[in-house]
């Protein structure tokens, strides 16, 4: 099923959904933090089911499932409540929604909900006058018992013979550029067609025993030039499989949400299902790569990242990676960008948390997709200029941060600059503009300090001192420590 929740609450909404999206065959496809923008959302898309809280800003759940029924928008609703609004609850029901879920949410109560609406879905598609669309959409949405029963009745409704031989078509276009009456028209072979709501992706069965086409070569030939001449069919990408029976739809179906990131892995517009003898290899990730967007996030590099982007991604493109190492890739990236936004900009940390980048990220089907999220998190810390000083704040840190850790050895500027992912010109001048002193008076200064708590605790020697906080000439230390604290540092031991 797709779902939609609606849920002013980061924490519940985002929780809830991880759970949902748990399930292989349901699928959160969109979420709102209000009745006002849940309802924008269900119109738009038309999901199968709809969470949604009660009290909620600009728009209360009530007012919603109200608007949604005079709007004759056709889904089905769960209301979210607690112990002390469950009057409301059962006002709900009378809004149409088909039951609630006490708060705090359990798993087992969740999966109660799903099997009971799936069940609803199952019944409405084996209505004695469902049509081939309603089958192949509570099939592969799971809402439909993949028993011999409802299998014989869609075996009618697709008016399939005895021994046929069928092939899944699965179109995906993320412009959602299908066009229902156009796709209906160009392919007027199939035995049974479902466009999704939001016209992104269509789902098709056509029947090699009886058809024009009888063998998957001819299928894929067929296919190809309608991609080229049909317009709403242009930017799409395809999966196809052969099937033994209807009762292998459902998996297929479930399968092939997958498949679409290989054909761009492989740099095809059609990925034929078992037809590949390809060996795929892990992207490997890399932290080198994390100080890469650290610098480019850090220096405000909005040029810099669009750059790193384009190219990181056409990297992908004919390659043999493995999908799902690209997409963990990208999940991870977009963790580190979360953090590293937590630490610099907290208001941009929480702004990331609610874009829930990761999620997205699961949910595309598309490298272009995947991208285009980790794009929009980006562009969440490069929004308003008021907060870059807290970024000249953070390099400087961590600069300080290293050198206490490295100040008993030779340290460089450059060395410090290559850790920080920056350049060293940069480093001298955020040591000017935030500590008002340049690279090396502050080595130095840090290292006198440390030698002033050795002078006056311990017994080591002079030299033995400016060997330990990095100074391997005793002169040089003297001279130093004298143009800092005024005496040297056998006076400074005396007094």
């Amino acid at each position: 099923m797709n779902i939609v929740i609606v849920e002013d609450e980061i924490k519940i909404r985002n929780g809830l959904s991880r759970l949902l999206s748990s399930y292989e065959e349901h699928e959160v496809i969109a979420k709102a933090k209000n009745g006002r923008e849940g309802l924008e959302t269900i119109e738009s898309l038309h999901p199968d089911l709809v969470f949604t809280d009660i009290k909620m800003p600009e728009m209360d759940g009530l007012q919603m499932l109200e608007e949604i029924k005079n709007r004759q928008i056709k889904c089905h609703s769960v209301i979210l409540t607690g112990y002390a609004e469950f009057d409301y609850a059962k006002r709900a029901i009378t809004c149409g929604a088909d039951d609630y879920l006490l708060k705090p949410i359990t798993v087992d109560a969740v999966d109660g909900v799903l099997k009971s609406i799936s069940a609803k879905i199952s019944a409405e598609a084996t209505r004695i006058d469902a049509d081939p669309a309603s089958y192949i959409r509570a099939i592969v949405s799971g809402a439909l018992e993949n028993n011999d029963e409802n299998i014989g009745k869609a075996e009618r409704i697709f008016e399939l013979s005895k021994g046929y031989e069928l092939c899944f078509l699965r179109g995906y276009s993320t412009s959602g550029c299908f066009d229902k009456t156009t796709v209906m028209e160009k392919f007027k072979e199939y035995k049974g067609l479902y466009v999704s709501e939001d016209n992104k992706d269509l789902f098709m069965l056509y029947d090699k025993s009886t058809g024009k086409y009888s063998s998957d070569e001819e299928i894929v030939a067929m296919l190809d030039r309608r991609i080229d001449v049909v317009d709403c069919l242009k930017d799409s990408v395809w999966y196809m499989a052969s099937l033994s029976g209807l009762k292998d739809l459902k998996d297929i179906a479930l399968k092939s949400d997958k498949k679409f990131l290989y054909g761009e892995m492989l740099d095809t517009r059609i990925v034929i299902e078992g037809n590949t003898d390809i060996v795929y290899t892990d992207y490997k990730y890399s932290k080198d790569t994390e100080k890469e967007i650290e610098k480019i996030l850090v220096n405000n590099d909005e040029e810099g990242w669009q750059k790193w982007s384009d190219g990181f991604a056409k990297g992908f493109i004919g390659k043999a990676y493995d999908p799902y190492s690209v997409r963990s890739a990208y999940q991870s990236f977009a963790g580190f960008i979360s953090q590293l936004a937590i630490k610099i900009w907290p208001d941009k940390g929480r702004q990331l948390r609610e874009l829930d980048t990761v999620e997205k990220i699961s949910r595309a089907k598309l490298l272009s997709e995947i991208k285009e999220c980790l794009d929009e998190a980006a562009a969440v810390v490069f929004a308003g200029e008021a907060t870059r000083d807290d970024i000249h704040n953070y390099t400087i840190l961590k600069a300080i941060a290293y050198i206490r850790e490295n100040y008993a050895n030779k340290i460089s500027q450059e060395e410090v600059a290559d850790y920080l992912s920056i350049t060293p010109e940069y480093l001298s001048t955020l040591f000017h503009r935030e500590m008002n002193k340049n690279f090396s008076a502050f080595v130095n200064e840090f290292r006198v300090s440390h030698a002033k708590r050795l002078l006056t605790g311990s017994n080591l020697k002079i030299y033995e001192i400016a060997e330990q906080v990095g100074f391997t000439d005793t002169k040089y230390f003297n001279r130093v420590f004298k143009d800092i604290e005024g005496v040297s540092p056998k006076e400074f031991r005396e007094r």
